[in-house]
Order: structure tokens, then C-alpha cells, then sequence
């Protein structure tokens, strides 16, 4: 059976690991036949180092509580759903991975004190049952000492976690490399990178994918396509061979890397604001990830001015001794999101379609990944088995 996955960020390299691992999905037609293993083929428009994907402009970030004022409720129980299901996934990899769920602070300036207070009645109304503790400054301190002598109250939501997203992308990589072909399923991978996708044909039994290597055209027909391109898959950026999403459009994101020997802070922090909540996000070893901004745009330039100036000097508020961190990155890139905001899957024939993850993309990855592998087995079976997690898909 041949399998193609378009796209080599997030998704596309967890479905590949999840395909190349998993004899489930092959279902009792395949069963029967025993010589027949699955190859997989993941095409990448980028290297494999995937600089490119929205994956990389990303911090990692575990939060479904500090997202849950800007998202819907079923996306903060995917997020909860999801970190639980981290450690597994995360332990199945070779290579370390870091993860951390000793929970987020919130805080604010005095002068945006209406904000935080509008967020800790907002937990209270709709998110009882989940823990928050309000700090003051003595509590604060004992917690995460350099952020109390900026600060007087704060929130602590102990739940909160992160990931290094980058170094889970190279430990998706080794992996993948490590198991094809797999000793126990005989399944395969061949990864095309820096190869880009011009044309899906879909039909009934069989789909077509058209790309372009090089100079070179070529095509390949598919029992099974699986699209997770991203904004890849927005009018603007595919042609109309190529099924793109009418409703898909791409938000910009912009965060620096930074490294501050100096500060230390040991747990993501945000920063209640009016226009935007900054988030800071330790990486270890001195480094910290800072952004927030959210930009209606598919412009994926370099970071504006304003962005650098809003970024920087409220990381500085937070702490001082930003001022003298060196600045190792700025990066810009678009997230995938439809109108509601909400992830999709979507069937057509032998084309499955898994777009929409927006700024959640770490936060509700698991989730959409086991859905999207019960979906799979769906359409390879013919069959109508209740796929796990519906209700939080709208």
C-alpha cells in the first residue's frame, strides 16, 4: 500500500512516525494479506531541517489555560487531553526532547491591572474545576525570585507545561530515519525534501500527486493522500490543481530567540496587555524565546520594526536583565487557521485533509493526531468506527 503525506512540519512528520510504527490503521483487509507492508511517502517543500514550517516559529508552549481567553473551550481540553499525552509520544523518541510541566505565571504591569483581573475572573467563571493560585509578591518570590521584584500579584497555573519544538523536530527527523525501513512492519519512508507539490488528482480508488524535483516534473499515483501543508494549502499559495482550502488563510507570528545569561527564569511567563499577552519561554542553558504577536497577514517578511520595539522592550519590563541579552533570532512565519479558528480533517475520496491547527499547534497536536490516525483507518476500511475525541471537534 502506498501513502502519501504532503507537508513536513508538525503533523506531517508525527502521522509519518505514527504510519511507519502502527500496523493498527492497515485494518482486516490488509491483515489478510501478510506480505504487504505500507510505504510511506512525505513530500517537503523544505529541507528536513524545516526551517521553513510554522513548527519552528513556534515556543513550544503547553498552555491551555493561559490560551483559553483567546481560543474556544474545546480547544483547552484538547490542550489537557494533549499533556497528558506528551510524555508517551515524547518517551517513544530516541533522541531527548525537552519537556516541562511545572505550570506558567501570569502577571501584569499596574497601569493593565483590569486585564489580569479580567483574565483571573474569566478562569474563575469558566474554569472552575482547574487549578490557579494568586500569589502576592512574597509568594512570588519564592516561586520565581526574579520575576517577583518586578511584580507585586501574579497567577500561578500549575498544569501549564512546554516543549522544545525545534529539538522535537530533529528528534522526528532521527526517528523517522532510524525506523524505515521498520524491523517489525517492514514499512517504509522515502522523504522527498526540497520538493514541491503542484498538483493532487484525487479520485475514488486512487489519487495522484504531481511535483516538481528540481527541474524535474513527475507523478505518482497514491491509495491514500494525506494533505498537511498549512498555509501551503491557502488560495494563495496552491494553485486551484493543488485542493486548496477556501476558507484557510494564514496569520503571522513574529518571536525573537534571545540569550540572557543573566536572567533567570524557569518557568513560561505572560504578560497581560492590552493589545497582545507576551509570552517569555525558557529553552534552558541562558536562552529564551519571547513573542506575541498575531497578524492578520500571509506576509512572511522580515519582523517590522514595531514588532521588535513592542517585543523587546516589554520582555525588558518583565525583567531588566533583557537589556543586555543578545538577540541569536528573529523569526516570522504564518500559521494555518480558518475562519472559527478551529483544526479540521477533512475526507474527500482517497484525499484526507488536516489543516487549521493556527497558534495551537503544539498544544493540540496529540489530540488531532489520534483522530486523524482513527480517520485513516476509516477510509483505508471503509468503515464507520466513532472516531476518538469528536466532541471537541466542532
Amino acid at each position: 500500500m502506498n501513502i502519501a503525506i504532503v507537508g513536513a512540519g508538525l503533523m506531517g512528520r508525527l502521522l509519518a512516525l505514527s504510519l511507519l510504527r502502527n500496523e493498527q490503521h492497515r485494518g482486516e483487509q490488509l491483515r489478510q494479506k501478510q506480505s504487504q507492508s505500507v510505504t510511506i511517502t512525505l513530500f517537503d517543500k523544505d529541507n528536513k531541517l524545516a526551517h521553513q514550517s510554522a513548527a519552528y516559529a513556534a515556543a513550544g508552549l503547553l498552555t491551555p489555560l493561559g490560551e483559553s481567553l483567546h481560543c474556544s473551550p474545546n480547544i483547552v481540553s484538547m490542550g489537557f487531553e494533549s499533556l497528558g499525552l506528551w510524555p508517551t509520544l515524547l518517551d517513544s523518541l530516541h533522541e531527548h526532547t525537552f519537556f516541562q510541566q511545572t505550570g506558567a505565571i501570569m502577571v501584569s504591569h499596574e497601569q493593565d491591572k483590569g486585564d489580569y483581573q479580567r483574565f483571573v475572573r474569566h478562569l474563575k467563571n469558566n474554569y472552575p474545576e482547574q487549578v490557579s493560585h494568586s500569589l502576592n509578591r512574597a509568594e512570588l518570590l519564592e516561586l520565581e525570585p526574579e520575576i517577583g521584584r518586578s511584580f507585586n500579584q501574579a497567577l500561578y497555573l500549575p498544569q501549564e507545561g512546554q516543549l522544545g519544538n525545534r529539538r522535537l523536530l530533529v528528534a522526528l527527523r532521527k526517528q523517522l530515519a532510524k525506523e524505515s525501513p521498520h524491523a517489525s512492519t517492514g514499512n517504509r519512508l522515502n522523504w522527498l525534501s526540497e520538493c514541491q507539490v503542484v498538483g493532487i488528482d484525487v479520485g475514488e480508488h486512487r489519487s495522484k500527486v504531481t511535483y516538481l524535483q528540481g527541474s524535474e516534473k513527475h507523478s505518482q499515483s497514491f491509495d491514500l493522500v494525506i494533505d498537511c501543508r498549512g498555509t501551503g494549502a491557502t488560495n494563495n499559495n496552491s494553485n486551484s490543481a493543488c485542493a486548496p482550502l477556501a476558507d484557510l488563510r494564514s496569520v503571522r507570528g513574529e518571536l525573537f530567540q534571545l540569550f540572557a545569561p543573566d536572567v533567570n527564569i524557569s518557568r513560561p511567563i505572560r504578560l497581560m496587555h492590552p493589545r497582545y499577552q507576551l509570552y517569555i519561554a525558557p529553552k534552558g542553558k541562558g536562552f529564551y524565546v519571547v513573542g506575541a504577536t498575531e497578524i492578520e497577514s500571509d506576509d512572511d517578511s522580515p519582523m517590522t520594526v514595531r514588532s521588535a520595539m513592542e517585543l523587546l522592550s516589554a520582555a525588558y519590563s518583565v525583567h531588566p536583565g533583557f537589556a543586555e541579552a543578545n538577540i541569536r533570532q528573529h523569526v516570522s512565519q504564518c500559521r494555518p487557521a480558518f475562519s472559527d479558528n478551529q483544526p479540521k480533517i477533512t475526507v474527500q475520496d482517497t484525499l484526507i485533509q488536516v489543516n487549521g491547527l493556527f497558534r495551537h499547534g503544539f498544544l493540540i497536536a496529540p489530540v488531532v493526531l489520534k483522530q486523524t490516525l482513527a480517520v485513516i483507518e476509516n477510509s483505508i476500511n471503509n468503515t464507520e468506527t466513532a472516531l476518538p475525541y469528536a466532541d471537541l471537534f466542532s
